[in-house]
């Protein structure tokens, strides 16, 4: 199957939805949040580690050679611009990305390839990402030829 058009609008709402139902279970974030705006998606929670550390990140979405491109722009945990626990944060992104083949870790940045996320979770389809837009309350992803 090919997709020949596609023009897809999530919501902050969509995006909570999807992180609630596909979180692996042996992951352990509490209150996780997405929330889209101007400058990135932003995703806060607290992260277990000795003690309940609240955290903020604001990730940067692009389009590389055809795959979702995730790069960390900023980060702050329990307030506090700075990398005490962004490791331990990016070790638990790394660790979902594991659970998934269709994500990868490559250099500061996490690439996604949509069309085996598709196969996995919904129906095979060639996609040909194009644009994935972040505006505040929505993201906007366009793929096909």
């Amino acid at each position: 199957m090919e997709l020949h058009s596609l023009k897809l609008s999530l919501t902050e709402q969509d995006l909570n939805d999807l992180a609630r139902k596909y979180m692996p279970k042996d992951v352990e974030i509490d209150d996780l949040r997405i929330k889209l705006a101007e400058d990135g998606v932003h995703v806060t929670g607290s992260y277990p580690y000795f003690i309940s550390v609240s955290f903020e990140t604001i990730w940067e979405i692009t389009v590389e050679a055809g795959h979702a491109a995730a790069r960390l722009i900023s980060f702050s945990a329990m307030g506090v611009p700075g990398n005490i626990f962004k490791s331990a944060v990016l070790k638990v992104v790394e660790d979902i990305a594991k659970h998934e083949n269709w994500v990868r870790v490559v250099g500061d940045r996490f690439l996604a390839d949509l069309e085996l996320g598709c196969a996995k979770y919904a129906v095979a389809a060639r996609l040909r990402l194009k644009s994935i837009v972040v505006k505040p309350g929505v993201l906007l992803v366009e793929a096909g030829h």
